[in-house]
């Protein structure tokens, strides 16, 4: 098992280009910590340099509190599940998952007892005289998996493990990743740009961007407290509204004026905005679909542009302020295409942002 800590890690390319900045991060014994965030954010360059297989430009990498930023990658007792399986194509699904035991010379039949008892767990013992050819996605997946846990390292790395499946493989996999955890009680950093992957699996998230950290936090945390609008717009499907208005006060009273309509605001996020110099400045409000509701003489008023049911709940698509926005509601509310609705936003659940920064104020 294995603490992993960046301190003030930077990594540079050859063609200059800069792409992670700055990145703090304690990752404590037996945590799954998952990295989120769009293609090129750099994720998997980070994974790679606790890895070993990128070069730190700066800053230090501490596994155990031991500073390994020049430890070769096969010194360092870390396993990694590559997003291409990384399987050998000559060699049978048991040779596949006992090749490090064989480079360390473990006796044949300590061998084969290791490989059956990983191959039981992850449910392929069936399959052990196959080769990576003969095998379905998952199978595959599974094979990768059981090569890194047989060799009981300190931390499992994990880039993108599930991308090449399809969705019902996927949300499966998913499932046995989470139950594996918690069998092993091991160290796992897993990146995905699927922020489902993230809220599912991780204990811990991190969000990035552009090399940035931009929020570290548990799943719960991250839905019901983002820190800037990028946070608040990446996490969450389909992705938080943002409204532009002006708090203002008022006969000892806090409002949010949106267009022609004002809402009476929560007295301590009023106050807030007040102690912080807002009242009166444009500010973004982020609501999530499930916290607009539609009512008979809601405040705010739109047409309704697209309607899509999913079972017990549905989301309705409607301009406003230029910009299209999603409502959450029950599947039992009838709403049709081209009708004017009338909604209101939960007062509890607004998130105040500064509409220059974006940052959570």
């Amino acid at each position: 098992m294995a603490e992993i800590t960046l301190k003030h890690v930077y990594k540079t390319f050859d063609d200059g280009v800069e792409a992670i900045r700055d990145f703090n991060l304690e990752i404590e014994d037996r945590e799954f910590v998952v990295f989120v965030g769009p293609s090129g954010c750099g994720k998997s360059t980070t994974l790679r340099m606790i890895a070993g297989l990128e070069k730190i430009t700066g800053g230090d990498l501490y596994i155990d509190g031991k500073r390994v930023n020049d430890v070769r990658a096969a010194d360092r007792d870390i396993a990694m599940v590559f997003q291409n399986y990384a399987l050998y194509p000559h060699m049978t699904v048991e040779e596949n998952i006992g090749y490090s035991l064989k480079i360390a010379k473990t006796p044949k039949q300590e061998r084969k007892r290791q490989v059956l008892e990983v191959a039981k767990m992850l449910d392929i013992d069936k399959v052990l005289d196959r080769k990576p050819g003969e095998l379905s996605g998952g199978q595959k997946q599974r094979v990768a998996m059981g090569r890194a846990i047989v060799r009981h390292p300190k931390a499992f790395l994990m880039d993108e493990p599930l991308s090449n499946l399809d969705a019902k493989l996927r949300n499966k996999m998913r499932t046995e990743i989470k139950k594996l955890h918690e069998m092993l009680q091991s160290t796992i950093v897993y990146v995905t740009h699927d922020q489902t992957e993230a809220m599912t699996l991780g204990t811990k998230i991190v969000v990035m961007k552009d090399g940035i950290i931009q929020q570290v936090a548990s799943p719960q945390e991250l839905y019901e407290k983002p820190q800037n609008v990028f946070v608040a717009q990446f996490i969450g499907i389909p992705q938080m509204n943002l409204f532009e208005g002006k708090p203002y006060y008022q006969d000892g009273k806090y409002f949010f004026k949106l267009d022609d309509s004002r809402l009476p605001m929560d007295d301590d996020m009023g106050r807030l905005l007040m102690e912080k110099g807002y009242v009166g400045e444009r500010v973004l409000t982020g609501v999530r679909p499930e916290d607009i509701c539609l009512t008979q003489n809601g405040p705010l008023a739109a047409v309704v542009e697209v309607y899509e049911l999913l079972g017990t709940e549905s989301y309705v698509y409607f301009l406003f302020q230029g910009k299209r926005m999603c409502a959450k509601i029950s599947a039992d509310i009838p709403v049709r295409v081209g009708e004017r609705i009338s909604f209101d936003l939960r007062r509890d659940k607004m998130h105040f942002f500064d509409a220059y920064h974006g940052n959570l104020i």
